[in-house]
């Protein structure tokens, strides 16, 4: 069953990051971190996600921001304390201190290349849930979503060699806009047009 990710799926989905996402950044930060983060998902209105859920077990879960400045801006009002003192330690690191400020500066930077704010920020799906159609159900209703709020495209950052997220984001209808580098990785950005794909019978 699809449902809405809300405060309550934060702590599994989080979990599910870690183990699915185990090299990227986020995931690094640990699991406290990344609860609260998938918290102020849940919460801010600029931000939504999707889980699939069986027998109140989480096998998957995707979260999209469609303003990730104005998420930034929520986790700094509503969770900065929190965060701070999840970071306190972390942030003696240069290295750490360096990939915060890179991703607080990622939105403009995708801004100056004409790149839609609207953004599929992260999906996994656990090992048992795999091969059932799991990820596309989720993708989809995250973009039935952004067309509810008026949204016609949404971008997606991936690391050019995770052959299995871009065969996803290609099956879902996203189409490659360019390579750049991310955290010291090449990374693939696509773009999906909800308009165009609408058009081509893709839902």
């Amino acid at each position: 069953m699809i449902s809405n990710l809300t405060k309550s799926y934060a702590p599994q989905a989080a979990v599910l990051h870690i183990q699915g996402i185990s090299t990227g950044f986020i995931s690094s930060l640990g699991k406290r971190f990344v609860t609260t983060l998938y918290e102020a998902i849940a919460e801010d209105k600029n931000s939504f996600g999707f889980v699939a859920v069986e027998d109140d077990k989480v096998l998957g879960f995707v979260a999209f921001s469609t303003n990730l400045s104005k998420l930034y801006k929520y986790v700094i009002l509503k969770k900065g304390f929190k965060f701070v003192f999840v970071l306190a330690k972390k942030m003696l690191s240069l290295q750490v201190i360096n990939k915060i400020l890179h991703n607080i500066f990622y939105p403009s930077k995708m801004a100056k290349m004409d790149l839609p704010d609207a953004e599929l920020l992260s999906i996994v799906v656990a090992t048992e849930g795999r091969g059932k159609g799991i990820a596309k159900q989720l993708v989809d209703a995250g973009f039935e979503e952004c067309r509810k709020r008026g949204i016609d495209k949404v971008k997606v950052l991936v690391a050019a060699d995770n052959e299995i997220a871009n065969k996803l984001y290609q099956k879902c209808g996203f189409e490659k806009f360019k390579q750049i580098d991310s955290h010291g990785i090449l990374s693939n950005i696509y773009v999906m047009d909800l308009i165009k794909g609408d058009h081509n019978g893709k839902k």
